[in-house]
């Protein structure tokens, strides 16, 4: 429908968005407001934290630095400024950031549906992968979604074992479904994970 009805897709596209905000607008605010998490990364200051609107340009310059290799399995939004500040404003994205010293070493989010399910995606700059940082950045959406009462659920290619080991790291997940070109829609357990804690290398 995306590619077919565009228009159509986008109007179908905000009235989702509209009702997610007006279903759990309140409780992702609460989630929101206790999403700091400090801690260090190889022996470094960090810091995870939702991203604003004030956070447009360290993003795009984030984004915009990635070889195209390592967004293949990522691919959540466009990445040009006006669809990063659509992101960033709307309430149905819940945008975070992982910031080393002052410089974004990681982007994350969950994209949250009206029926209550929080999509997980995450981005760890080359500069910092290897380090586990993206076992505990699942963790932390993971934790975030819980927080809100959200159920958080992933699509993970089979291609991408390193996605997986980070899944499989934080949670015994239950497979939902088998999707086309290898995917799978995976989905955490309810529960009350712990704040996790930020130290890496």
């Amino acid at each position: 429908m995306k590619q077919r009805f565009p228009a159509m897709f986008r109007w179908i596209e905000a009235a989702a968005r509209g009702v997610t905000v007006l279903r759990y607008g309140r409780r992702i605010r609460c989630a929101r407001a206790e999403a700091v998490v400090q801690g260090t990364v190889r022996g470094e200051a960090a810091v995870m934290r939702p991203l604003g609107l004030d956070d447009l340009d360290a993003l795009h310059g984030f984004l915009a630095a990635q070889p195209e290799e390592h967004l293949r399995y990522f691919r959540p939004h466009g990445f040009d400024r006006v669809a990063l500040r659509a992101v960033l404003g709307s309430g149905a994205f819940l945008n975070y950031g992982l910031f080393v010293g002052d410089r974004l070493a990681a982007y994350a989010l969950l994209k949250v549906a009206p029926t209550g399910s929080a999509f997980i995606g995450l981005l760890v700059g080359p500069d910092h992968t290897g380090l586990g940082l993206g076992r505990f950045i699942v963790g932390y959406l993971y934790w975030q979604a819980s927080k809100a009462g959200l159920r958080a659920r992933s699509t993970i290619s089979r291609d991408n074992p390193a996605s997986l080991r980070s899944h499989e790291a934080v949670a015994k997940f239950e497979i939902v479904a088998e999707l086309p070109n290898d995917y799978l829609l995976i989905e955490f357990p309810p529960g009350r994970p712990e704040t996790p804690v930020l130290a890496a290398g």
